[in-house]
């Protein structure tokens, strides 16, 4: 690891732009600003794509972050929150089609209020879905990527290295069982927050003082479940919880295992290997000057 990177470990927001994030940028807030012209009263609808916007761009962040200020000749795989660029690609995805689902209900309150009438509960659930996804999708096969693995091989093209493959070079992963729980309880989460919406919104149709009630932009009245609320907290919440969760797993590894893999390896490769280790974090950096 030579000076240049060590001063280079933390970034200027100069050099936290790429042409991904001024892309991503761009196209999100275009869209946001031709619904902001459509006159919404109410911000609600509003606040779930950009919440999924913020999880995209928080990802994007870290992706530029670890792409420039790799070592040179890096021997170290750090994916601790899995692959930053897929989960950033996903939501950015799913907060697109928030973003065409508002301005289409919107457009349609304006132009065509009857369109409203009878398909509001499709746009209720279709609204649901794809802000409820994102949370589940960036967690659904984060076994293959999550994790960190020393580079043994020094022929292969780190470019297209993933944690998922040979296991013998891992020294930190998610195990097995705490994947499956992971899986199950976002899993049951995106079922449960989808079904219990559609029932309230079609027990709505007939009991409409029951919802909270916004005005579209052609001033033509919906009714929203209070059941929104929740569906808008939970998947953000619980998947803070659980990238905390596993960032803190993935940090804690075996010393014995490191020395053992690192041990075929030339003196001068270990102890660059240990340095670069020590450069990712401070909770890294302890553990390895503690053992």
């Amino acid at each position: 690891m030579n000076e240049k990177n060590i001063e280079n470990q933390y970034l200027s927001l100069k050099d936290l732009i790429s042409e991904s994030l001024i892309r991503d940028l761009i196209l999100f807030t275009f869209l946001f600003i031709l619904i902001i012209t459509q006159s919404w009263e109410s911000i609600l609808l509003l606040l779930f794509p950009l919440i999924t916007f913020t999880f995209s761009f928080f990802f994007r962040i870290i992706k530029i972050n670890k792409k420039r200020t790799k070592f040179e000749n890096d021997l170290i795989i750090y994916n601790p929150l899995g692959l930053e660029g897929k989960n950033a690609n996903r939501l950015f995805f799913c907060s697109l089609f928030q973003l065409i689902l508002i301005f289409w209900i919107g457009a349609e309150s304006l132009y065509n209020p009857l369109i409203v009438n009878n398909y509001i509960l499709y746009f209720i659930g279709l609204f649901t879905f794809f802000y409820t996804f994102g949370f589940f999708w960036i967690f659904i096969d984060l076994w293959k990527y999550i994790g960190i693995k020393i580079i043994t091989d020094m022929n292969v093209d780190k470019n297209d290295l993933q944690i998922s493959g040979d296991f013998r070079n891992i020294i930190s992963f998610i195990k097995l069982k705490n994947f499956k729980l992971i899986s199950l309880t976002t899993f049951v989460v995106f079922i449960c927050l989808n079904i219990i919406n559609l029932i309230i919104s079609l027990l709505l149709n007939n009991n409409p003082n029951f919802g909270m009630k916004i005005y579209l932009p052609g001033l033509q009245l919906i009714i929203i479940p209070y059941f929104y609320y929740v569906v808008l907290i939970i998947p953000p919440v619980l998947s803070i919880l659980l990238l905390i969760l596993n960032y803190r797993t993935i940090n804690n590894f075996s010393r014995e295992k490191l020395d053992r893999i690192i041990a075929p390896l030339p003196k001068n490769l270990q102890v660059k290997i240990i340095e670069n280790l020590k450069a990712l974090n401070n909770k890294i950096k302890k553990q390895l000057n503690t053992e």
